[in-house]
């Protein structure tokens, strides 16, 4: 429990200190969902905010649960990330950080107008989850963002 409200403390502070005042369209927000393989088939769903970063640069963070059948069990597992767009085009490369209690994933990808992400990365183990096999190792993600209001000023 404390690891999560460690988390999620650390990225409202990080938007709170690079933000800008955000107006109904200096932001995108809505909801996520993407598939990721790494040790086994994980489903995620949850929600983003994106805003102006610097000139033409973009930064996002997420809040998402991950759901996993592996080893015969289910599990659902918190996690929080940050993606920096260092572009606004309609095809630019990202940097991304996931984090959850157990994993520390830094990636890099290419999205589609940040609507649809494709990434690879290597999660290292923070610490192994009871009664599973540690969670790292090469990840690759396919994610779908559907931004609830469509337009981001620069």
């Amino acid at each position: 429990m404390q690891n999560r409200n460690t988390l999620w403390i650390t990225c409202m502070i990080i938007l709170l200190a690079f933000g800008r005042k955000a107006t109904a369209q200096d932001h995108l927000i809505g909801p996520t969902l993407s598939y990721q393989f790494q040790k086994g088939s994980i489903v995620k769903t949850g929600a983003y905010f994106a805003f102006p970063f610097l000139g033409d640069n973009i930064l996002r963070a997420d809040a998402t649960a991950n759901f996993t059948w592996t080893q015969k069990k289910f599990a659902v597992i918190p996690e929080a990330a940050l993606t920096y767009y260092p572009q606004t085009y309609v095809l630019t490369p990202f940097v991304r950080a996931e984090v959850t209690p157990y994993t520390f994933t830094p990636k890099v990808g290419a999205s589609l107008a940040t609507l649809l992400d494709i990434d690879f990365g290597y999660g290292f183990s923070i610490k192994d989850k009871k009664d599973y096999r540690p969670m790292k190792g090469f990840a690759v993600s396919l994610r779908f963002s559907i931004p609830l209001n469509y337009r981001l000023n620069m």
